[in-house]
């Protein structure tokens, strides 16, 4: 794939993801901050549109499926600079921790449709399944995208200052998809990521010469 059609995928495919969630309808404060945990988390889909939800997790998955994609491009680049272990252990990261994403988006939307019809035992389980698959997910993806960054950094495939974002990026998805994936700190990843990943596909689709 050639540098400037990465690079304007690289600022596409972020945002459809990002927006995906947005849009979702779902509760905007995360069960870990909330005072009745999972279960007033549950609370909030009753009365809900969970048709709206199920397309928006639709989108998300699509749109971070294709960012997926276009990580593992912009892996392939940093190999035709020369071989590197971290990029070739990136790319094999992040295709499992999206697989993991995958399955926490379904048990979300199973979540919300248990919980709008008000069977919330069986929905605390989903949910719960969810931030579990969801947690040990990005941690591999966050990974994958710290090595991808250190790859990068190495081999100079973008400039240092984005590639070393990267590095920080990953740092931080790995320890609060650990430490605190159901709060909102965890957010900060997910709005780095995009944010990063969006200037790396302004700076391929300026510096792009195919």
């Amino acid at each position: 794939m050639g540098a400037k059609r990465l690079g304007l995928l690289l600022i596409i495919t972020p945002i459809l993801g990002f927006m995906g969630w947005f849009l979702s309808g779902g509760p905007t404060t995360p069960a870990g901050d909330m005072e009745g945990g999972y279960g007033a988390f549950a609370m909030e889909f009753v009365g809900k549109n969970t048709d709206q939800l199920h397309i928006a997790m639709g989108v998300a998955g699509i749109g971070f499926g294709l960012l997926t994609a276009c990580l593992v491009a912009l892996r392939a680049k940093v190999l035709e600079k020369g071989a590197s272990q971290s990029a070739y252990l990136s790319g094999t990261l992040m295709i499992i921790g999206f697989a993991a994403t995958v399955a926490e988006n379904g048990a979300y939307s199973a979540g919300a449709q248990l919980a709008n019809k008000e069977l919330m035992s069986e929905a605390v389980s989903m949910f719960t399944i969810a931030t579990t698959a969801g947690g040990i997910g990005t941690a591999i993806f966050a990974l994958g995208v710290g090595l991808l960054g250190f790859s990068m950094f190495q081999n100079e495939t973008v400039h240092k200052i984005s590639s070393s974002f990267y590095i920080l990026v990953g740092i931080y998805g790995v320890i609060g998809s650990i430490l605190f994936y159901d709060q909102g700190l965890i957010g900060l990843y997910y709005i780095s990521l995009v944010i990063t990943t969006v200037a790396i596909g302004i700076e391929l689709l300026r510096t792009g010469s195919d």
